[in-house]
């Protein structure tokens, strides 16, 4: 027996298993799903429909031949791992005692994240009497804290030696990364040195259009690279700031505006999730490589909108993933404070821009983060911090990431209410 993501081709078998369970098959084109394969016939589905914090799992189904062998728990565990963070989400009136002993708990619609609202098993009258079950992601979850304290640990070491593997694996490797990324040779001349500590993964200052003049924000502006090369495009006249969370960042960059008589040009220490910036009081947000170190990525986004004057912009270059990760790499601290485990899913970290308030979203760029298969010293690597993962599922993680440039505007005129 095979347990595999469903494709188009599988939906002809899948629909009779619905109907003879009186399931119900509406929305299924919006869900991912799995189903269970024997001998070229389908056994068993199950389907999630995937919100920015939440997964709704539904269209659990097992042939009748193949009942009473555990196939249900294993979709439902296999829905489960790709949906590493979330919290899940499900509807039944008829499988509840079982559901609950797969540590579920029976809520009221009022204790579910409000993004499932807008899902097929919420917005209408589906099933709309139907208890709720919810589970919280449990063991594939990274406590906050312990995240933001790997991160300043981690940045803070790459600002004392310089060194960084936060990037493509060419950038580990040999050169410097940053003129693979958008850089101009002039850009890393125009800088102090040590400025560049190869932490981004594309140049939003290239991108951003910035004018004499204009309040920039850099999110995550570690030693000052960016906000350097801001300062010089806004003149005199302009202002930047930069916000990070890491003391020795935060040291190396004001000490080299400092020797190098950037006046306009200013750091403060904040965690970009409670920005110390005030309201409507910037023109441009740049960030690079570094919303998806975050525990909150929408909080970071309100702040960011909060923050913008109406009609500001801002250009993010950024990392997300193309499918989920395997949990064993979600639960990896080297993985998130490698820019990996703590990446949304693509469509996800735009819908999180969106649900912040912005407009006009536009993906102006994307690239793979993996340049080719993984070597055979980083797949070691890899299986060391996850042995249980195959290679082939270590070589899927790594094609799984991709690197995009997004921009988006607040409206011109808030709406007062």
């Amino acid at each position: 027996m095979l347990i595999r993501k469903r494709s188009n081709l599988d939906i002809p078998q899948v629909l009779p298993m619905l109907e003879a369970a009186a399931l119900p098959p509406d929305g299924l084109d919006h869900t991912e799903g799995w189903v269970a394969e024997e001998q070229g016939q389908i056994i068993g589905h199950v389907a999630v429909e995937i919100t920015l914090d939440a997964a709704v799992i539904r269209s659990l189904v097992v042939h009748a031949s193949a009942r009473r062998l555990g196939l249900g728990r294993k979709l439902m565990t296999e829905a489960e791992t790709a949906m590493g963070n979330r919290t899940l989400i499900l509807k039944t009136e008829t499988v509840g005692p079982w559901i609950e002993r797969q540590g579920f708990t029976r809520v009221t619609l009022d204790q579910v994240p409000a993004s499932i609202r807008a899902t097929t098993q919420f917005s209408g009258s589906l099933c709309s009497q139907c208890p709720i079950f919810m589970k919280k992601s449990g063991g594939t979850v990274l406590a906050p804290e312990a995240i933001k304290s790997e991160v300043r640990a981690r940045y803070g070491a790459i600002a004392a030696t310089r060194g960084s593997c936060c990037g493509p694996k060419s950038s580990c490797e040999c050169g410097d990364p940053s003129l693979a990324l958008g850089y101009a040779q002039q850009d890393l001349a125009a800088v102090p040195d040590g400025a560049n500590l190869g932490l981004g993964c594309g140049n939003p200052v290239a991108l951003a259009t910035l004018k004499p003049g204009e309040v920039v924000l850099d999110l995550g502006s570690g030693a000052g690279f960016d906000a350097f090369l801001a300062a010089r495009q806004v003149g005199p006249e302009g202002r930047v700031i930069g916000v990070d969370m890491t003391p020795e960042m935060l040291a190396k960059a004001k000490d080299l505006a400092a020797k190098h008589g950037y006046s306009n040009v200013e750091f403060r220490q904040g965690d970009i999730e409670s920005l110390p910036v005030e309201d409507a009081s910037v023109d441009v947000i740049i960030s690079n490589c570094v919303i998806n170190l975050t525990t909150d990525k929408a909080l970071t986004f309100r702040e960011a909108y909060r923050v913008l004057k109406p009609g500001g912009r801002i250009m993010v270059s950024d990392l997300v993933l193309l499918k989920p990760l395997p949990a064993a790499v979600l639960r990896d601290l080297d993985a998130y404070t490698a820019c990996i485990a703590g990446a949304l899913l693509k469509d996800d970290y735009l819908d999180a821009i969106q649900a912040a308030g912005f407009h006009q979203i536009s993906v102006v760029g994307e690239a793979s983060y993996a340049s080719g298969e993984p070597t055979p010293a980083q797949l070691e690597a890899a299986r060391r911090h996850a042995p249980e993962l195959t290679l082939e599922e270590l070589g899927s993680a790594s094609a799984s990431v991709s690197s995009i440039k997004v921009s988006a505007f607040k409206e011109s005129v808030v709406e007062t209410r």
